[in-house]
């Protein structure tokens, strides 16, 4: 018999038939999103990530979630919250699929950008699918769910082509590992769409807006004013139940390294930790477009357009503020206004996509010790900050010192100590973590933060945020339903996979299936008085099978397949 996943009383994905497939009873109705099923997922995290397994066995793994979220709380690292809003004073939707900052109701699918709404999801295997079950319930209306996640490339970086991705693969179905079935067509469950196109708040996929485009929160670009976008393929464009991308990584990301880096792979990049917290993001200043044994340290200097005006106080009125006064090197330079850059973000890529203003700024190549000569100051958090001499950034680490010993060294932060790096105590030479070292400096008024210069690699190099739209409606033909025909759960899973033609695909372990015991009773329906799933009596632990029910199953099955190939002709 062919089985696929669902949620049982343990929260794990049991066996289930196709009943509603083969004309068995069904509720008819829609769903919606409840919570990210664990059943496949490593909880408590394993060494610190939410393995997400090809089954509920554990038996292999291609990606990984990051459980911790931005203020320190361990959780699964990802999260369903059913809040209803309105996306561009357009699109209404029922909620989100994102990290779990658990702000207070209401606030999550809407907190504000850089505030730790994505989910971290890692994928280390090149071709490897990595499957997030999602449990929902019944409803009486469609649900449009918006998905607010980061893929980061940690394939292996000894394949044939050095561990590099070139597009994604986003998939709608049931059941994990080699169990997975997709979707088909008017089954329910679907990506959302906007007209002809899938429905996404923003590109698809983008590099991150501080590296490609510029971003409200993550401040002006680094390599280039426009954004770096992921394009869905034509070959699925009309396919509501996967979107792949094209294969082509943008021009503003390729011209410089090619296809998507593996993270091992990313370029070394220098950053200014400008509040001496390496726990926060560091500032890039320049990058090593060279090799180790031979570095090239290159940046790109912002140059602000004096000409160009933009509106400060979003007033929609005509743009009334200089760009000048953003200008860090100027002396018209205004703080005041300086620690708002939305306005020069909003001339820029994204921002402008129809590209009908002028740049507030432009980027012109450098060398970083030919720019960085103790004079040239960066905009950070609004202020006109000095960088020192370049030839000067390795002897000026992040360190903590004791204001009470005439500022005398307590502590050094080394990046690649560990694996989030560690501090040194000057006292007697052991190291302490983020973590401990922030205990003793709330502990201690005389301890104080000293900025400094950072190596290491440009991670957001390895990182796309995605944002497709999940759209979920009646399960009649969803084979993943259980319940007693009155209360009704599903399930439903969101395939994700990063993908390069020239790497093998991986074998997917098949799923291990334990044979359902036989009822003590005989005609009994459940060995755990559960009932029925929906009248059918196949499918849960402990019922016993139909054998005619197997070969119902596959024409089932067929039948979903041919509509499937027929929808797409």
């Amino acid at each position: 018999m062919f089985f696929i996943q669902t949620k049982n009383s343990k929260n794990k994905l049991a066996s289930a038939v196709f009943c509603s497939m083969i004309g068995l009873p069904y509720v008819a109705v829609a769903a919606t999103m409840e919570a990210v099923n664990e059943g496949n997922l490593a909880v408590p995290p394993v060494d610190g990530k939410t393995v997400v397994y090809t089954d509920t066995e554990g038996t292999a793994s291609f990606g990984w979630l990051d459980p911790v979220n931005d203020f320190g709380n361990v959780g699964l690292g990802i999260k369903v919250y059913n809040e209803p809003f309105t996306a561009q004073q357009t699109y209404d939707f029922a909620g989100c699929l994102m990290a779990q900052p658990d702000r207070a109701p209401g606030d999550n699918c809407t907190a504000p950008p850089d505030s730790g709404k994505r989910f971290k999801l890692k994928t280390t295997e090149t071709n490897g699918p990595i499957d997030i079950v999602v449990d929902v319930s019944a409803d009486d209306s469609v649900s449009l769910y918006r998905v607010i996640g980061k893929f980061s490339n940690l394939t292996d970086a000894s394949n044939s082509v050095g561990g590099d991705l070139n597009a994604i693969r986003f998939e709608l179905g049931f059941g994990v590992g080699s169990e997975f079935m997709r979707s088909s067509v008017g089954d329910g469950l679907g990506f959302g769409f906007d007209g002809a196109d899938k429905l996404s708040i923003g590109p698809v996929g983008k590099y991150p807006g501080g590296l490609f485009g510029g971003s409200k929160v993550e401040g002006l670009p680094f390599f280039s004013t426009e954004v770096a976008p992921f394009t869905e393929s034509v070959s699925t464009a009309d396919d509501g139940d996967i979107l792949e991308t094209n294969g082509t990584i943008a021009t503003q990301y390729s011209s410089l390294f090619g296809d998507w880096r593996t993270l091992s792979q990313t370029p070394t990049g220098w950053f200014i930790d400008h509040d001496g917290n390496p726990a926060n993001d560091s500032i890039l200043l320049a990058y090593n477009a060279g090799t180790v044994a031979a570095p090239d340290w290159q940046t790109n200097e912002k140059q602000f357009n004096a000409a160009v005006t933009v509106d400060h106080d979003d007033d929609a009125a005509t743009p009334e503020l200089s760009v000048e006064l953003w200008d860090p090197n100027s002396l018209n330079f205004d703080p005041t206004v300086a620690d708002n850059v939305l306005p020069l973000v909003d001339t820029l890529g994204e921002g402008d996509p129809g590209d009908t203003v002028t740049d507030a700024i432009t980027l012109s190549p450098s060398a970083a010790s030919a720019l960085y000569d103790g004079n040239f100051n960066v905009l950070i958090d609004g202020q006109a900050v000095t960088i020192d001499d370049f030839e000067t950034w390795e002897n000026k680490p992040v360190t903590v010192v004791d204001t009470a010993n005439g500022d005398a060294l307590y502590a050094t932060w080394y990046p690649g100590e560990g694996e989030d790096g560690l501090y040194q105590l000057e006292s007697d030479s052991s190291w302490v973590t983020l973590s401990e070292m922030a205990t003793l400096i709330a502990a201690d008024a005389n301890l104080a933060r000293v900025a400094g210069y950072v190596q290491g690699p440009i991670e957001d190099l390895a990182n796309v945020n995605i944002n497709p739209t999940i759209s979920v409606g009646a399960a009649a033909n969803w084979p993943t339903c259980s319940g007693d025909g009155v209360n009704t759960t599903c399930s439903f899973t969101f395939r994700v996979t990063g993908l390069n033609g020239a790497v093998e695909e991986p074998t997917i372990p098949d799923t291990p299936v334990e044979p359902a015991p036989e009822s003590e009773e005989p005609g009994a329906s459940s060995s755990d008085g559960d009932g029925p799933v929906f009248g059918c009596t196949a499918g849960r632990p402990g019922a016993p099978i139909d054998p005619v029910l197997p070969g119902l199953v596959l024409m089932a099955l067929g039948g979903l397949w041919a509509r499937k190939r027929l929808s797409n002709a």
